[in-house]
């Protein structure tokens, strides 16, 4: 059995993450029941939130960002932590999931961002810098909410 080489490709985006299997956090503060057949989403009333990542080629994202290529070398950024030694993953992994989904999808649940936050902020666990990466997600959050309102604001204007 032998295998064919192909030339490299860079992909458009930096995920460095792909899940295949749908993932379940377990009575979240998240309420809102949400489900659409189209989505890598779903949320029960008991706070249960499904990641599927059986959708399609699986749900994919960038970890804690910002990242940025470095010349096909590697990634500079917010670093996803060591890997623990019973999940083979990063100890953000879980964490940078949920929160990715979440945000990804606060329009049409709704939630606020910091709803999301705090999601992230309770599967950190017990990552000793939770509350500095927390720190850096609510400030990003507040940003990054100024500049939608700031769009919102000047199409509103045209």
């Amino acid at each position: 059995m032998s295998l064919t080489a192909s030339p490299a490709k860079k992909r458009k985006g930096i995920y460095k993450f792909v899940v295949h299997e749908d993932v379940v956090f377990h009575a979240t503060t998240i309420k809102q029941a949400f489900s659409q057949e189209d989505t890598f989403l779903e949320i029960n009333t008991a706070g249960d939130i499904t990641v599927k990542g059986s959708r399609e080629k699986g749900y994919a994202w960038d970890g804690c960002t910002p990242k940025v290529n470095c010349f096909d070398l590697c990634l500079l950024g917010v670093p996803d932590g060591r890997k623990l030694v019973n999940t083979g993953k990063p100890i953000t992994y879980y964490a940078s999931m949920v929160h990715d989904v979440l945000c990804q999808y606060r329009h049409e649940i709704p939630i606020t961002r910091k709803q999301a936050d705090d999601v992230f902020l309770y599967y950190l666990g017990d990552f000793q810098l939770r509350y500095l990466y927390y720190g850096f997600v609510r400030l990003f959050s507040i940003f990054s909410d100024m500049s939608e309102r700031l769009k919102a604001f000047i199409s509103n204007k045209t």
